[in-house]
């Protein structure tokens, strides 16, 4: 599967996140007093059990859900 890389700046109050900008963003002024996070992001984590658990269904062609 693939999965994705992500650094971020982020700066916190105790256990909240008030703020949180991609490291490559140039308008972020804030940056020294950030703390840096690295993140992994796996874009397809748990799709077979999506597709599994929901209804389709074909319709002229086009595949619609049909609910749970």
């Amino acid at each position: 599967m693939s999965k994705i890389r992500l650094t971020f700046y982020t700066k916190w109050d105790e256990q909240e996140l008030k703020c949180a900008c991609y490291i490559k963003n140039p308008r972020c002024k804030y940056h020294k007093e950030c703390e840096e996070l690295e993140l992994t992001l796996s874009v397809y984590d748990g799709i077979e059990e999506c597709m599994r658990t929901r209804k389709y269904k074909k319709e002229h062609g086009v595949i619609k859900q049909t609910g749970r």
